[in-house]
């Protein structure tokens, strides 16, 4: 069990809105020449990212959600990853940024981008996170990069932010780890 006072910030408020801006900035410039931008965010962690990313954004965007897991309870990946909703509203010849709260193990992400190459018919697939945890890709895994990150992190089990740990603390405005 987790209590709030055993949280450590990691990133605050103020840094994670500046890091947001930014990627969203870098987006605006790579796709100042396109029309057709679909957000998907990745449920449930991605939503308070995702909803201050497409904010910043300047370009028009579309705005869809999927919803896969590979946690059950606790802080350690199940290894599998599950689909709980692949719905996918109609991408054919559009450009999709996949918006994930964490790159972790690298199994989610591929999941993602296969799944995407496979049944989108997408023009152009790409992956945004919040996060990136390289130290903790799975041998088979460590090519997975994401085209946006906002920032890359050491092996900490981290929550807030739309993070959670059981479903909690996702509220939190800043970023926190426990140890």
């Amino acid at each position: 069990m987790v209590n709030k006072s055993d949280i450590k910030i990691l990133f605050s408020e103020e840094e994670i809105e500046a890091k947001v801006k930014e990627l969203a900035a870098k987006i605006d410039e790579d796709y100042k020449d396109i029309d057709d931008i679909v957000l998907v965010g990745v449920l449930k962690g991605s939503f308070i990212f995702l909803s201050d990313l497409a904010r910043a954004i300047k370009l028009s965007c579309q705005i869809e959600f999927i919803r896969v897991s590979s946690y059950d309870s606790g802080t350690e990946s199940s290894g599998t990853v599950k689909a709980l909703d692949l719905t996918l509203p109609e991408l054919a010849g559009k450009n999709v940024i996949i918006v994930e709260d964490i790159v972790d193990s690298g199994r989610t992400a591929k999941f993602l981008l296969d799944f995407f190459a496979l049944q989108s018919g997408a023009k152009t697939i790409k992956l945004a996170t919040l996060f990136d945890k390289p130290c903790r890709r799975v041998p088979e895994l460590k090519d997975i990069q994401a085209d946006y990150t906002c920032f890359e992190i050491d092996d900490k089990f981290i929550l807030g932010y739309g993070l959670d740990v059981d479903q909690e603390f996702r509220d939190l405005p800043y970023i926190g780890y426990i140890q």
